[in-house]
């Protein structure tokens, strides 16, 4: 199976794409599946970087995260299974990128993307190259919208760690960087120890109550 990251032409165009994407948002708006038949095998991460981005902030959105979530997970699983173009469900292919919101989104994803690339740099390939590559990262990226459709409502940074999972994924494999894809990797650890904390605390609290509660009853 041939190598199909962007080269240094490629990822212009990756930069193409967000200065075609910031052009049609603040104009009449481009739906995601149309510009994502454009990228090649490089969409998939591309898609999943661009949505993962809102869910950065500690804020819950609500039945978005779960949508989110799904598209993740739709991404990663044909990823991982060699596709080469992504199908997103509905609901995400004709995502219309358009207004304000947008605009701010794919501003950050750009800028994000430079920094990045200030300190990326091909290394550790096998962790992101090949066939194998291809397949580790798009499980990263499946598990991480596993871990952000899980319902914590109102939990913070429930939306947050999943989202960094996803993007160092993404970066890693656009950027050749396999250090960045072990980063994912344990930000994805993280998450779970977070909400096993979580839970842990709620059992316990949750106990604490129940027995406060017990000694308040007269029969008892």
């Amino acid at each position: 199976m041939a190598d199909d990251h962007p080269t240094n032409s490629e990822s212009t165009d990756l930069d193409g794409a967000l200065d075609a994407c910031l052009g049609h948002a603040a104009a009449e708006g481009i739906l995601l599946g149309d510009m994502l038949g454009h990228l090649g095998r490089s969409s998939f991460c591309f898609a999943a970087l661009l949505l993962a981005v809102p869910f950065i902030q500690p804020i819950s959105l609500g039945p978005l995260t779960m949508i989110g979530g799904l598209t993740f997970m739709a991404l990663g699983w044909q990823m991982g299974r060699g596709k080469s173009r992504p199908s997103l469900p509905k609901a995400a292919a004709f995502l219309r990128i358009h207004g304000k919101g947008w605009l701010a989104v794919l501003r950050f994803c750009k800028r994000l993307l430079g920094f990045c690339r200030k300190f990326t740099r091909p290394r550790a390939e096998s962790w992101v190259t090949g066939p194998w590559g291809d397949r580790f990262v798009g499980w990263l990226i499946l598990a991480g919208g596993a871990l952000l459709a899980v319902p914590v409502a109102n939990l913070p940074f429930n939306n947050t760690l999943p989202a960094l999972m996803i993007v160092f994924a993404c970066v890693g494999w656009l950027e050749r960087d396999g250090l960045m894809a072990i980063i994912s990797l344990a930000w994805g650890v993280a998450t779970l120890l977070y909400f096993a904390a979580v839970a842990v605390a709620l059992i316990f609290f949750g106990s604490q109550v129940w027995e406060w509660c017990g000694r308040l009853l007269p029969w008892r």
